[in-house]
């Protein structure tokens, strides 16, 4: 629904979907701007993603249903546990679809992948390496546009979502260096973007 509406009051921009390979277990990894984002994400990739997200979420009723039964494994960021680590490398290995967010959060300019000095949480580097499976690189621009009361009703906003091409890591690597590959692919793909003006 969310997916939808946001479709209907904003222009959604959504290129390299063919980057994401249609069968088997992908590794999307994304820059994080907007509570939207994952949404937004779901209307650009072509398959239907797994996530991790904070336990608080998971409230009981309808939103523990919702989260549950829409593939979300819970996080809690105060024990986390190997525990949320090790389902999100069996979905990958079973063929799904996940998304992470490598900065842990929501982060803006300066110190965020768009303001080119990101920093990486080492869960993300540590299920890549364990899981074994390509990596898509995602950028989400102008997604904040969402905040913004008069954007809904009297501009149409563009949001741009771009998908790079896979890489793999290699085999039995190093954390670190998985780690600075996929920061190197997600600010290079964030260059890139950036010299194209929104519409």
């Amino acid at each position: 629904m969310a997916c939808l509406t946001l479709g209907v009051f904003f222009r959604i921009e959504r290129r390299g979907r063919a980057n994401l390979p249609r069968t088997g277990g992908v590794l999307v990894i994304s820059n994080h701007i907007s509570w939207f984002d994952p949404p937004l994400l779901n209307l650009a990739l072509r398959r239907i993603p797994h996530w991790l997200a904070m336990v608080e979420l998971f409230k009981p009723g309808f939103w523990q249903w919702f989260f549950t039964n829409g593939g979300v494994i819970p996080v809690d960021r105060n024990d986390p546990g190997i525990g949320p680590v090790k389902e999100a490398i069996h979905r990958l290995r079973t063929g799904g679809v996940l998304v992470l967010f490598p900065e842990g959060g929501i982060r803006e300019e300066p110190n965020s992948i768009l303001g080119g000095n990101p920093e990486f949480k080492p869960g993300a580097a540590l299920i890549a390496l364990k899981a074994g499976v390509p990596i898509v690189p995602a950028i989400i621009q102008n997604a904040r546009a969402i905040y913004r009361k008069q954007n809904w009703f009297f501009r149409r906003q563009t949001i741009r979502l771009t998908l790079g091409e896979p890489f793999q890591l290699q085999p039995r690597g190093d954390r670190e260096d998985a780690a600075a590959l996929m920061r190197e692919k997600l600010l290079a793909l964030a260059a890139e973007v950036k010299k194209l003006p929104l519409p």
